[in-house]
């Protein structure tokens, strides 16, 4: 038996904030879900990843982020890697999960219907 058949399974996570963020940049207008391209999931399947952990896929309230931009601490963390950081850059805790749905920022449900879809292909 070769060396992929006694491997453990292997998790891949995106912070799916950023990840989209990124991918708006290169489009030049927003991004959700359905954006993501066939090409970037077939690199980390070949890179041997069996799964994508969708990091802050869920719906996520505002107390978050309100802490976020009234802690001087962490504004001072946030300019310190940022300088250019923009109120709108804080999106909060994708830990402070309001709703299991998935975040209306990124597509919302079908969406990510559609996402699994293009995986399991």
């Amino acid at each position: 038996m070769g060396l992929r058949e006694h491997r453990y399974p292997s998790l891949y996570q995106v912070n799916t904030r950023v990840w989209l963020r990124e991918l708006a940049e290169s489009l030049g207008e927003r991004a959700t879900l359905d954006d993501i391209r066939d090409s970037e999931l077939d690199r980390i399947a070949h890179a041997g990843f069996d799964w994508i952990w969708f990091l802050g896929v869920w719906q996520s309230g505002l107390a978050g982020q309100r802490v976020s931009l009234e802690s001087p601490e962490w504004q001072a963390e946030f300019r310190a890697v940022l300088p250019d950081l923009e109120r709108d850059d804080v999106c909060g805790s994708c830990f402070e999960i309001t709703k299991y749905a998935v975040h209306s920022d990124f597509g919302g449900d079908a969406a990510l219907e559609r996402l699994r879809d293009k995986l399991h292909e």
